[in-house]
């Protein structure tokens, strides 16, 4: 048998959360896995990095380190100190909630595998539909996030990822897996006002979510039919069709305003 691939797990709902541990269960069947994850929740904490203080990592057990940072912060001490080699694949997660349509600019879950593809190193976030009130099905997301790995994960692209979303069902009742666009939630846009105890004011932001925009095949609508969904996902923000369309335009706007 060969040698088996080494896998970094991440996430941004913490260390101790059980999504991560379940992913852990699975993925060390078929690979050698380390774990480098926040050691409280960063959860909706994007793409943002530590660079005004210290960041403090401790060993919990064998390959399993909590790091004081953000998601993307694992990402970078993984790579640059903590790992023995690098990681053939990052998977990120199991998010405690959808990760779907725009929502995956805020997520710190996608922005940790991102961080890996910045890097070259492909990787996975799988986020469950499910929430604290409802029973997780974290073994259904996880079986998902394993066979896309053995069977998907060789296709990716340099500097992509796959985001996966998976009901929180048992998984023999799940649909099946689509790929999928990027869906669009109507933002509720509910921002909580009130009073502290020194009747200072204060805003709490995220009051709740809106409904989704019924775009065939995205994944706010395939997620609502029962599929687990798939999409494929780049850190760069570059929209290159427009970019190349205005180049010429761009020029002789350039010649005009700054050669006049």
């Amino acid at each position: 048998m060969g040698k088996k691939p080494l896998v970094l797990l991440v996430n941004d709902d913490g260390v101790y959360a059980e999504g991560i541990r379940v992913l852990r269960d699975h993925f060390s069947q078929i690979a050698d896995v380390y774990v480098c994850a926040p050691h409280i929740e960063r959860s909706a904490a994007s793409h943002a990095i530590t660079i005004h203080n210290p960041l403090r990592v401790e060993q919990l057990e064998d390959k399993v380190f909590a790091v004081e940072g953000y998601p993307a912060d694992c990402v970078k001490l993984a790579l640059g100190h903590l790992l023995p080699f690098r990681p053939d694949f990052i998977v990120s997660g199991i998010n405690r909630g959808p990760n779907l349509g725009f929502d995956t600019l805020y997520s710190g879950t996608v922005s940790a595998a991102l961080e890996g593809a910045l890097f070259g190193i492909p990787g996975i976030a799988v986020s469950s539909t499910g929430h604290n009130r409802n029973k997780m099905y974290y073994d259904s997301a996880a079986e998902v996030a394993v066979n896309v790995f053995k069977e998907l994960g060789a296709r990716l692209e340099v500097g992509s990822i796959y985001n996966i979303n998976v009901p929180s069902c048992p998984y023999q009742d799940l649909k099946g897996i689509k790929a999928t666009s990027l869906g669009r939630r109507i933002d509720d846009d509910n921002i909580i006002e009130s009073l502290d105890p020194r009747s200072k004011p204060y805003y709490w932001l995220g009051g709740g979510y809106g409904p989704v925009m019924e775009i065939d095949g995205s994944d706010c609508v395939e997620i609502k039919k029962g599929f687990a969904t798939l999409s494929v996902l780049s850190p760069s923000l570059l929209n290159k069709n427009l970019t190349d369309k205005i180049s010429s335009e761009i020029s002789d706007f350039s010649d005009r305003i700054i050669l006049a």
